[in-house]
């Protein structure tokens, strides 16, 4: 009992000490909404480039959309210039960034602005925002952004997530609280042989870059990574569409006369042909079909056959060099019928 009364006095001492330090540290008043707080920049090299070079067609996607599509190889199949905007390790949070502050701020409107997808990923708006995920959502993202930060993360907290975050400095700087401790591990042992920080950077990248490490540990950390869009809540389409981003992007397109393309590329995921996969396109494709957007749907296409990718996700040379070839051709099939 004493042991516990400890605990909780020294528990109750590192709080109220959270509580006068760390406000003042970061900057931050509460009690405070929920939720990441973004910077005042934002890039705009995608507004710019397609401001100057006016490309008709705008490709977005993660790396699947990098290893998938050569952007040269559509523009001379289509006729129409084209300008990819592959960012890996992007998912629909960062899509909807770019569709609403880069392409639908530009003076110039591409013909077609296609976001290549996998699966259940577009109703999936807090999948890839966290961590280094964040900082690339932050680059992208205005000082205010209410619909990201509900949907993103909001939305997809615990009642306990949301008091910490209102009321807990120590919840709320732990993100910076552990980038600290992590650089203090990092660079002080170092700094006492003489090592400073680009000595200590290079020298631990040398060491990474040369070790031998298990083979099947990073894609088992992508596997891992990809479950998240085949469980039972996210396969449920109609449960998960109104939650997510894919209605804005489809909003903020027909409020600036964007004509939006959806193209669902092929992956090995292990469950191609689950009844409750095939459901949520079914439902997919209704949702996009009455609001008049296309999807072109290549996910179950039988050229697309194994010996094309070089792992579960991402096509070789031969493989991006046909799958550029395919979505030309779907993408020719909708002008045509404009």
């Amino acid at each position: 009992m004493r042991l516990f009364l400890k605990f909780s006095l020294i528990l109750t001492i590192i709080l109220i000490a959270a509580s006068v330090i760390l406000p003042p540290a970061y900057r931050w008043t509460f009690p405070r909404s929920p939720g990441p707080t973004l910077d005042r920049q934002m890039r705009t090299n995608h507004l710019k480039y397609i401001e100057e070079n006016q490309p008709r067609i705008v490709l977005i996607g993660d790396s699947t959309l990098v290893l998938g599509i050569d952007a040269s190889a559509l523009a001379e199949e289509t006729g129409k210039p084209a300008y990819s905007i592959g960012i890996p390790g992007s998912a629909s949070a960062l899509w909807y960034l770019l569709i609403k502050n880069n392409i639908a701020d530009a003076s110039f409107k591409p013909d077609h602005v296609v976001v290549v997808f996998r699966d259940t990923i577009l109703t999936a708006p807090g999948y890839r925002v966290h961590g280094s995920y964040f900082a690339l959502l932050d680059e992208y993202a205005k000082r205010n952004e209410p619909v990201l930060i509900e949907k993103s993360f909001v939305n997809l907290m615990n009642p306990l997530e949301l008091m910490a975050e209102k009321y807990s400095p120590l919840y709320v700087s732990r993100s910076e609280l552990r980038k600290e401790i992590d650089t203090g591990i990092r660079y002080f042992a170092p700094a006492l042989f003489g090592c400073d920080k680009n000595c200590t950077d290079y020298a631990l990248g040398e060491l990474f870059e040369g070790a031998d490490m298990e083979p099947g540990a990073l894609v088992e950390a992508v596997g891992a990574a990809e479950s998240l869009l085949y469980t039972s809540e996210q396969l449920d389409f109609e449960s998960q569409v109104d939650r997510s981003l894919l209605p804005d992007m489809i909003e903020i397109a027909k409020t600036n006369d964007i004509n939006l393309v959806f193209v669902r590329i092929k992956v090995k995921s292990g469950v191609e042909n689950s009844p409750e996969l095939d459901r949520y396109l079914v439902s997919l494709q209704a949702y996009l079909k009455e609001r008049s957007v296309p999807l072109l749907d290549f996910g179950n296409d039988p050229r697309l056959t194994d010996d094309l990718f070089r792992d579960s996700i991402h096509f070789n040379k031969k493989g991006m060099e046909l799958f550029t070839q395919i979505v030309a051709e779907g993408l020719m099939e909708i002008s045509a019928e404009r």
